[in-house]
């Protein structure tokens, strides 16, 4: 495929040692290569937008557009990723400001976010510092912890959480399902959002044993009174099979795929505020549909 063609070429290309990829990487940033693509997140029952979430594209001058998988390598870099969060976070306020100087209405943006970054001093501070100056209220942002990270080895991440809540900033466990977004993590942390794997997801409609599986965790979810995100929601078959959950929010490419701007994420809508925590409820669930586009 192409993404994954112009990746290895980048790994190919790249220089031989991992200080200079990311001697390139700063470079790139300085260099205003890097940029925010926005995929929808949507309401099971209605179809409208409720939120967004911001993923990172590297516009690379010799091989174009680039997937974070493209560049993972370097996220082993803890400097790196700590550069790479505060970009994402500054230049999303910075596009909340314009989105809404233009009428927009408020939705919040989904930001990724590595637990040992989130778990590092004056983490919260500096997100509250950057939101002020671009005159948007921290609950605007909410951070996805990734699941490529143990949060067992960040035992202050409870307390981390908490801080961030009291701040007004919603934390998500991204990827529930998959490596390290475990059972034994919700206990302890307490998450507003849990984001439901698109591998629970994918065998659902047609695999009996994955139907139980996926149901029983999306009943376990609500009762913990957590906001769900179902991810990785690709056919029609899928979005029919889940509109029996219509407290749910449901993201994938079936419904939008990742734009550039704010203003290009179908059913982004000018002057209507929409408040994601209190989905419309119906007597009966209707097939999830495309938001219009803005």
């Amino acid at each position: 495929m192409k993404r994954t063609t112009h990746g290895s070429r980048l790994a190919k290309a790249a220089p031989n040692s991992a200080h200079a990829f990311r001697h390139r990487i700063l470079e790139g940033l300085r260099a205003g290569e890097f940029c925010i693509a926005y995929q929808g997140i949507y309401r099971v029952d209605s179809g409208e937008l409720a939120q967004m979430e911001a993923l990172i594209r590297w516009r690379h001058p010799e091989y174009g557009v680039l997937l974070p998988g493209a560049f993972s390598e370097a996220f082993k870099d803890a400097d790196i990723m700590r550069e790479l969060t505060w970009f994402v976070v500054d230049t999303v306020a910075s596009e909340i400001e314009a989105w809404r100087a233009r009428g927009g209405a408020h939705y919040s943006v989904a930001v990724n976010v590595p637990p040992s970054v989130a778990a590092l001093p004056g983490f919260t501070e500096r997100l509250e510092s950057i939101c002020r100056a671009h005159g948007v209220s921290p609950d605007c942002i909410e951070l996805e912890l990734l699941e490529s990270e143990d949060l067992s080895r960040v035992p202050s991440m409870p307390k981390v959480v908490r801080h961030l809540k009291d701040k007004g900033v919603s934390v998500a466990m991204d990827d529930f399902g998959t490596g390290y977004s475990c059972l034994a993590a919700l206990g302890p942390i307490d998450f507003g959002t849990v984001k439901i794997a698109k591998e629970l997801l994918a065998d659902a409609p047609r695999c009996p044993n994955a139907r139980m599986v996926f149901a029983s965790v999306l009943a376990l979810l609500t009762r913990l009174k957590v906001a769900i995100v179902i991810e990785g929601v690709e056919t029609a078959a899928q979005a029919q099979w889940i509109a029996q959950w219509p407290h749910v929010l449901a993201q994938g490419f079936f419904l939008a795929r990742p734009a550039f701007g704010i203003d290009n994420v179908p059913g982004a809508r000018i002057g209507r505020a929409m408040t994601r925590r209190t989905p419309a409820r119906r007597d009966e669930p209707r097939t999830i549909r495309l938001a219009d586009a803005a």
